[in-house]
């Protein structure tokens, strides 16, 4: 057992080694180590972060499904740590003990073993110790190991950010970041990572941040920062962030992560696209951040960025034509030709029917059905009118298809009308559209032959006109949703509890 003074230099050359590989995944040939080089254990595991005392075991196997063997040493962390629990029957002990252990071809991901760690009795936070490992398998070369596992944790907050408003597509702005220690060790080595959803990203590439492909994130590298605990730290230059064209309801999250703490090496991303301007750096800040409040767990602080824009929301209608008592299907919808893209936004089209048709067959999905969610589209008032919220991205059509009924000569068109409200705090605000011109458009019904004997439908819609379409867009709600994700209406006030658009509704 050792204390973290006497552990720092090796940790810091050992955080640094592993590194250099910090903008791509760990390569290699044949079955080897790929743990982290460094496991933090929590004294305070009540605070702690989920699973913060699980130490994993990572292997890359090259061969076959089987079961190996993984050999464990833990004599060297006596004092430090105890391995309390090794799951599927893995029963461990403070000196040596073995265990069997999955492997999976490298191809299918790494090969795991957890083991579930405790602080030693008496531990201090910087004690730290070795574990070391041997994983092997028939056929295989034998896969040695060790990581230094050290009596507490890094725990870095970030000040919480202040709304940016007053911005327009395009303009930029600088966000200042400030990272604090609040844990019991320091930290070495500190990745920032910026995430603004599509909408807001870095105005200038630093050489020590790169935008990963796989997830949009910019993430910024500081291997060589060292935060103590207790101590604040402020990026320098200001990080500038610009808003996108096509930017409404932008979002700005940022967080900090301590090497080996919280990432490995491998977690940093694959094919980054690496900035070539001057490198952000970290400083002390002088008044140890006390004009911020800061985040309360390891969590992203996160500002809203409200950007003026607008829309043209183009309503797309059909038509049909047919014998009075013949059914035909039509699609009825919506088209954003931008430049505004909402994120967090549903669009309404309000499709009034045609007098002369009935909805037999209203636009239905099974899967909301089996999640007993609502439907996209819903009536409220026995077929004549339905409100279908959905979302879009610019240049997509988003349509929903009807079945209607031809039930009587009538030359009256229906319509369908479009509209869009974005929400920020609670407050809803229509989001300006260029040309309202064409926000609605007429649904037109030409029928022949003759009529039924008997039409059941006969007087109940005879004063309903393109008018009404326009009434049921100025009466509708919008909602608020994330952008691809599927859920239910959030506006029960509006939607009532009636009306569930299943199939023959109508």
């Amino acid at each position: 057992m050792f204390s973290w003074r006497s552990y720092a230099l090796a940790a810091v050359l050992a955080i640094l080694m592993a590194s250099t590989g910090a903008w791509r995944a760990t390569a290699g040939t044949g079955s080897h180590d790929v743990s982290r080089p460094v496991f933090y254990l929590s004294l305070h595991p009540e605070t702690a972060p989920p699973s913060s005392n699980v130490l994993a075991v990572e292997v890359d196997y090259d061969g076959p499904l089987r079961t190996g063997r993984i050999t464990v040493d833990a004599s060297g962390i006596k004092g430090v740590a105890q391995i309390s629990e090794g799951g599927d029957g893995c029963s461990p002990r403070d000196g040596v003990f073995r265990c069997d252990m999955s492997l999976k071809p490298k191809s299918q991901g790494s090969s795991s073993r957890e083991l579930i760690m405790r602080p030693a009795t008496g531990a201090k936070a910087g004690d730290f110790g070795v574990l070391r490992y041997t994983v092997t398998a028939a056929g295989s070369s034998p896969v040695r190991g060790s990581i230094t596992v050290i009596a507490g944790r890094p725990e870095l907050r970030v000040n919480e950010g202040e709304d940016v408003r007053g911005h327009g597509p395009g303009d930029a702005f600088d966000v200042p970041v400030l990272i604090r220690n609040t844990g019991d060790v320091p930290a070495r080595g500190v990745a920032l990572g910026f995430d603004g959803a599509g909408d807001v990203r870095p105005a200038t590439g630093h050489r020590n941040c790169a935008r990963l492909s796989d997830s949009g994130e910019t993430r910024c590298l500081f291997p060589d920062a060292v935060i103590a605990p207790g101590e604040t730290w402020r990026v320098a230059p200001l990080p500038r962030v610009r808003t996108t064209e096509d930017a409404v309801d932008a979002r700005l999250s940022y967080a900090a992560s301590a090497y080996n703490a919280d990432l490995k090496p491998g977690d940093l991303g694959r094919d980054p696209q690496r900035g070539k301007g001057p490198a952000l750096r970290l400083e002390r800040d002088p008044g140890d951040g006390g004009d911020w409040f800061f985040t309360t767990d390891t969590g992203p602080a996160t500002i809203d960025v409200p950007v003026t824009n607008a829309a043209d929301f183009e309503a797309r209608g059909d038509s049909l034509s047919g014998k009075v008592g013949t059914e035909h299907k039509v699609s009825i919808g919506y088209v954003n030709h931008g430049p505004a893209d909402p994120n967090v936004a549903k669009v309404r089209a309000v499709f009034t029917v045609p007098p002369g048709a009935k909805v037999v067959q209203p636009p239905y999905d099974p899967e909301l059905e089996e999640e007993e969610w609502e439907q996209h589209c819903l009536t409220h008032d026995g077929g004549r009118t339905y409100s279908c919220d959905g979302n879009t991205k610019v240049g997509r059509e988003n349509l929903f298809e009807f079945t209607l009924r031809i039930v009587r000569k009538d030359s009256r068109p229906g319509s369908v009308a479009v509209s869009v409200e974005v929400v920020h705090d609670d407050a809803r605000t229509r989001l300006p559209d260029p040309r309202p011109g064409n926000d609605m458009v007429a649904v037109r019904l030409t029928a022949s032959g003759p009529a039924p004997a008997a039409d059941s439908d006969a007087g109940g819609l005879g004063g309903w006109t393109l008018t009404a379409g326009a009434a049921a867009v100025a009466a509708g709600g919008v909602l608020v949703m994330r952008r691809m994700r599927r859920e239910p209406s959030a506006d029960p006030a509006a939607e009532g509890e009636s009306g569930k658009g299943a199939p023959g509704a109508g």
